[in-house]
Order: structure tokens, then sequence, then C-alpha cells
């Protein structure tokens, strides 16, 4: 089995002012030790930089050579596999927001969910289900669920 890790959790998972960051930190650590294969989409990496660097959106924002150092440490690792899109891919996700309207102004988690599918992951790991649920070739797995049930 794989399972697809979201930028939501990447994010929680290295923003130590997050309420989540204990759950985040702890499961991504689990994951090396469980009998699935953990990947990552590109485009979650390029939007979890995006994020953790701008003091816009983090409140404690990561200097862009750590999040390099945090990247390149990751990429030297037999896991999380890095899983990169391309136009069929691109397609599947204008697809998807077609198909599905609340990923209609959701292209990113649309592009999550037809790179995963494309490289057939059928798991989703992340801290917002709404829109993923949708496509019914998923399941959606959210590690913060029983903190808020």
């Amino acid at each position: 089995m794989v399972k697809c890790i979201d930028t939501t959790v990447l994010l929680h998972a290295t923003d130590t002012n997050s309420v989540l960051h204990r759950r985040a930190a702890e499961y991504l650590k689990k994951c090396a030790h469980e009998p699935w294969i953990t990947c990552v989409c590109y485009e979650s990496l390029t939007e979890w930089a995006k994020i953790i660097t701008s003091p816009q959106f983090s409140s404690k924002p990561l200097a862009a050579l750590s999040v390099h150092a945090a990247v390149d440490a990751m990429l030297k690792r037999r896991e999380p596999v890095i899983l990169y899109g391309d136009e069929y891919i691109y397609k599947r996700a204008l697809k998807l927001c077609d198909k599905h309207v609340v990923l209609r102004e959701r292209f990113h988690e649309a592009h999550l969910a037809a790179t995963a599918l494309a490289h057939g992951v059928k798991t989703i790991v992340t801290a917002n289900s709404a829109p993923f649920q949708a496509v019914r070739e998923l399941t959606v797995e959210n590690p913060f669920e029983t903190l808020f049930g």
C-alpha cells in the first residue's frame, strides 16, 4: 500500500506553532515504521515551501536554506517517494474539477488527486478531507480526526 501525504500534514509537521504540530510530526515519524510506502507529490512540496517560508502565511516562517536542507535530506531517503506530474495528469486534474463541484475552485487538490491516481496511489493523508472525498477512487485518511471527533 502507498499513502500520499498532503501539503497540510507537511505544514503542521514543520510549523511548531501549529496546534497540530505534535500530532503531524508523530504521524510522519510513524510512517517510517509502518508497512506502507509514503509518497509526496512534487506540487505539495512546492506549495509547502511557498507557505512555510512566507510570513504572510506562517507565524514562524522557515528560512529558504532550512527548506532546501529539509528537501535535500528527504530526497536522500528511501521515503517519501516524490511523485511528479505531466500533461496527462494536468488534464486529468481539469477533468476532476469539471466532474466534482467541490474541486472546481481547488485545483491544487484536484491535481494532487490526479497525480496520486496516475501513480496508482489510492490513499491521501490530509488535514482537509472534504475536497478529496468526492473522488471515489481515493481513500482519505485524516490523522487529526480523532482530535475533533
